[in-house]
């Protein structure tokens, strides 16, 4: 092995971090890769590095180096179905995992992981036993609790432990103690007891608020950005795309909205592959320097190809959705990426979800979100972010225009057969059988929807703030102001 080239290939990933850019991490893991390089245990970093930055394959392949050098089979496998887990390869995950033995790398760690992930594939007798099998190990394993919360069968002994536990914290970890407030809610809420439920959520969201500030400034910078882009902007910056093998099919609206339940129905359909929340739009706007119409001009000017961004995109998809068909992304915020993806994806189709305000505000409050910001939002900042969408739905439905399918959420449930069609030939497809049971598909499902989707389309969700609308008053008032 030459030295000075490992030697600058290492100085040039630690000089491309410091300044986190994209395209020169990923060029320098590269290279430390194709040289094998002595790395030990920084692989792991390194790989979560190139993760980061939309790579998975290159992260599972930076995990293949750091087993060649001597690291255990076993502490790489968990590493993969981690990476694996988060990038939505479920039942990739799950065999990984499956295989390594009951108490790696911990008891807790490995039951829980098993639990969730199958959780996420339905298998919900097995995900209770899991997650069984987690708080017997540690009880103060507040996302275990939470998990097991959901499914409803939770015993007057689980109960009287579960408050023990959050009257008495002991937590390493805050969000345990989160968890454990949400999962408290759920058991209130199914009894009726609305003034306690409510209490334990707002505890809950007041605990991950600790760590997760919402910022108002930076969400409405990301707002006035996206409205930036008018219908002239991408016309004036459109190419002729060549026929592309696979199209997206772009599904957005506010978290709760309803955004699941229609990808599930969608990639019910032969033709289509559930792709759920990708998050690659920010890999498209490190390539491209930013994501205003000012950004794209920049980048085509410098002598950047709208194709390359194409490209960059289905080529990430494709490591994560194997498949030919058309494919469905509901990446939350979707909104503040419609400008670039009208623009470089000019034939794809959009579905915009629209529920009640004050059922679509309770359900976000209510629901554990795992790893997201929204988790720790008071209901003040769902009512400013719900603002900034309400604004942004106005400004993309005068630039869509026709090409933006706007889905209520009450018709939608109401009324399934006509809106199952309607957004069936949308996305230029003919509506087939399967779809109107697209509960009963085998299809993974990451987000906090699970268990909803995996039942025939009900109306339950309409009205369901309406018992707690005095507790919602502080909603009611900054989205009315």
């Amino acid at each position: 092995m030459n030295n000075d080239i490992l030697r600058l290939a290492a100085s040039a990933f630690k000089s491309a971090l410091q300044r986190q850019d994209r395209q020169a991490i990923l060029a320098a893991a590269r290279q430390l890769i194709a040289l094998e390089a002595p790395l030990g245990d920084q692989w792991l970093g390194l790989s979560q590095q190139v993760f980061k930055w939309g790579e998975l394959n290159l992260a599972l392949t930076a995990l293949n180096c750091w087993h060649r050098q001597g690291t255990p089979a076993n502490v790489v496998n968990y590493e993969k179905a981690m990476i694996l887990s988060l990038a939505g390869q479920t039942a990739r995950a799950q065999k990984l995992v499956e295989a390594l033995p009951a108490g790696f790398p911990t008891e807790v760690a490995n039951a829980y992981l098993r639990g969730a992930l199958a959780f996420n594939l339905g298998q919900l007798r097995d995900a209770e036993k899991e997650f069984r099998r987690a708080l017997k190990a540690r009880p103060d394993s507040g996302r275990s609790w939470q998990g097991l919360a959901h499914f409803g069968t939770i015993s007057d002994a689980d109960y009287s432990a579960m408050r023990a536990l959050a009257n008495a914290p002991r937590f390493d970890d805050p969000e345990d103690h989160a968890a454990v407030e949400n999962a408290l809610g759920l058991v209130e809420h199914r009894r009726g007891n609305r003034a306690d439920a409510f209490s334990h959520f707002e505890k809950s969201t007041n605990i991950v608020r600790q760590g997760r500030a919402y910022s108002a400034e930076e969400n409405e910078q990301s707002a006035q950005i996206a409205g930036r882009w008018t219908a002239e902007e991408i016309s004036c910056l459109a190419e002729c795309p060549a026929a592309e093998a696979r199209k997206p099919i772009f599904v957005t609206g506010l978290p709760r909205s309803g955004t699941t339940l229609v990808e599930q129905i969608l990639a019910a359909h032969s033709a289509v592959d559930g792709g759920g929340e990708l998050g690659l739009a920010m890999q498209l706007e490190a390539i491209s320097d930013g994501f205003a119409p000012a950004d794209l001009k920049r980048y085509v000017e410098a002598g950047g190809k709208l194709r390359d961004l194409r490209e960059s995109y289905l080529r990430l998809v494709a490591e994560r959705i194997p498949g030919e068909g058309a494919f469905i992304d509901k990446t939350l915020n979707q909104s503040r990426s419609l400008g670039p993806y009208a623009l470089i994806f000019p034939d794809a189709p959009v579905l915009w979800l629209r529920r009640d305000p004050l059922d679509n505000a309770w359900s976000i409050f209510r629901t554990w979100m795992s790893r997201s910001a929204i988790a720790g939002w008071s209901l003040a900042d769902i009512a400013h972010h719900m603002k900034l969408e309400d604004r942004l739905f106005a400004h993309w439905k005068s630039v869509l225009g026709s090409r933006m399918l706007i889905v209520p959420y009450a018709e939608l449930v109401t009324h399934p057969e006509e809106w199952i069609a309607r957004m069936t030939a949308h996305c230029g497809l003919e509506v087939e059988a399967q779809q109107h049971r697209f509960h009963e598909t085998s299809q993974r499902v990451t987000t906090a929807s699970s268990l909803q989707v995996r039942e025939p389309i009900n109306r339950r969700g309409i009205g369901s703030a309406e018992p707690y609308r005095e507790f919602m008053r502080p909603f009611i008032e900054a989205y009315e102001a």
